[in-house]
């Protein structure tokens, strides 16, 4: 009875883990035709056959790429839509973020295809595991794509819900497939600082070039435009954060010395209250545990380290306050912080602003508890129009447009990764750098952007259940090595290790026979 029970649940977790396979690969193999099929006209009228040759030429090294380096295709991501200087119009494969898009997808569909054609599929029931997870994140995807059945927004809704989908469903799959290994964290963390030192460097560099963030003239820190750059900021302080917590990276010292300072410096230049006050009140108690305090303390640089970034935090400051609007804005951040702080009901500037967008979305919430309004309904109850606007605060988002169930589905996806985080801070002490890091992008979803604006988080989900694949690996490969060796003690001789069988009837009668 025993061995039916085990071989129907083997081939339950078998048909299980093929349906999820062919349902990304069908997935991935789509946006990439539709991809094709939009961009290779284009390409053939504005390069001719000369681009198409060379793509073709390039395409073996970016399959070894894609092979060798998979991981350091995720971070692309959430990083390239800050990189650009235009919010592309329509899908264009042109697009740096269509691009990116569809390197990831080709990267997992590669993947896919090629453990499914090899012999090694043991990677499947580990990622089976954290069915717990999966089943969450589906919950709350299929939530936000039912309630777009009612939105008095359809316009909208369909391009929130599509972006959703498409974006953050990928950032959040994508670790569970492509993260397996510790040289796959290794090639993520590499991609993470090469991507926030390039956006480091444009967010410094936009302060005095007019061309840096408005190809189409006039000054970056003119007063008719606003330097806030809130998703810019975010991003810079995740990278932060991983590039401080994360063990793994090759030459550490040289990027913990080289690029925190610059990430410091861009942080205070992005001007942004919420990331700027969220990565405080992370990074603090944070280093005031020891478990992922070690992984800053470990290096012999980190004093340097911490001294340099305050001092770039400091330098900065006191360089944006020479900058004309920069110094405004400074001012207007420093009297909303103070209006809070004092305990004001009805502070001015955004802080009010916010505060009156929280009100909005309550009431919608009063209105429908149950269901919503659907997604994207926030901006027609808010403006009578179908246009893209939001609370500025997940939580406050979902309730007014998914209601209670939405939230369910959302508390359900949080408390799973809060459970798994705590298995892996129990666990693996070198794998809780993670921690710090979800803290921050979920801190900073309650003050700005949406769930597509706020996508790190839905990768940082992804992430988590990922690094508890990594520590489900260990913890079977040790047990197979428990398993496997045993002592074996004769009177009067050395102890011995053999070699036993790993079924436990086998195992019962080497001990019995030695006895």
């Amino acid at each position: 009875m025993a061995q039916t029970w085990t071989h129907l649940n083997t081939a339950i977790t078998n048909i299980a883990i093929n349906v999820m396979t062919i349902a990304i690969i069908t997935l991935a193999a789509s946006v990439s035709i539709l991809g094709a099929v939009v961009g290779l006209p284009e390409a053939w009228q504005t390069g001719g056959p000369l681009w198409i040759l060379a793509g073709l030429a390039l395409m073996p090294c970016l399959l070894f790429a894609m092979r060798k380096f998979r991981a350091a295709f995720i971070p692309g991501l959430i990083f390239v839509g800050y990189l650009k200087n235009d919010q592309a119009k329509g899908l264009s494969i042109s697009d740096p973020s269509i691009i990116a898009l569809l390197l990831l997808y080709g990267t997992i569909f590669l993947d896919l295809l090629i453990t499914m054609t090899g012999k090694g599929r043991s990677w499947g029931r580990e990622l089976f595991v954290q069915w717990k997870g999966i089943a969450a994140f589906g919950l709350l995807a299929a939530v936000i794509t039912i309630s777009y059945l009612y939105s008095p927004a359809p316009v909208y809704g369909l391009d929130k819900l599509t972006r959703f989908l498409v974006i953050s469903g990928v950032l959040f799959v994508a670790p569970l497939i492509l993260i397996r290994k510790d040289d796959d964290l290794r090639h993520f963390t590499l991609a993470m600082v090469v991507f926030a030192t390039l956006l480091s460097i444009r967010l410094l560099f936009g302060v005095t070039d007019s061309s840096v963030f408005n190809p189409h003239g006039g000054a970056v820190l003119s007063d008719s435009r606003d330097v806030t750059q809130i998703g810019a900021g975010q991003v810079v302080g995740v990278g932060l954060l991983w590039l401080l917590f994360c063990p793994y990276c090759n030459l550490r010292s040289f990027f913990l010395v080289a690029s925190v300072p610059l990430l410091c410096a861009a942080l205070i230049a992005s001007v942004a209250r919420g990331p700027v006050l969220s990565f405080a009140a992370i990074l603090i108690p944070f280093m005031l545990l020891r478990r992922v305090r070690a992984a800053v303390t470990s290096t012999k640089v980190w004093l340097p380290v911490l001294i340099l970034g305050l001092l770039a935090f400091a330098v900065c400051v006191y360089w944006l306050q020479q900058q004309g609007a920069a110094s405004e804005k400074f001012a207007t951040k420093r009297a909303e912080i103070e209006e809070v702080l004092g305990g004001s009901s009805t502070p001015t500037y955004t802080a009010g602003k916010r505060l009156t967008l929280y009100r909005w979305a309550l009431g919608m919430f009063s209105a429908k508890p149950v269901t919503g309004w659907g997604v994207g309904g926030w901006s027609y109850y808010a403006f009578d129009r179908d246009m893209p606007a939001y609370p500025h605060n997940l939580i406050l988002e979902v309730a007014a447009e998914e209601g209670v169930i939405g939230l369910a589905a959302l508390a359900t996806l949080l408390l799973t990764v809060l459970l798994t985080m705590r298995r892996i801070w129990r666990a693996s002490r070198d794998l809780t750098f993670i921690a710090p890091v979800f803290a921050f992008s979920l801190l900073v979803t309650m003050t700005s952007g949406d769930i597509n604006v706020n996508r790190p988080l839905w990768l940082w989900c992804g992430m988590v259940f990922a690094l508890a694949g990594i520590m489900e690996q260990r913890r079977r490969r040790n047990k197979a090595m428990d398993w496997k060796t045993y002592p074996s003690d004769s009177f009067m001789d050395p102890p011995t290790f053999k070699i036993v069988p790993s079924s436990f009837g086998s195992l019962e009668a080497s001990l019995r026979k030695q006895s």
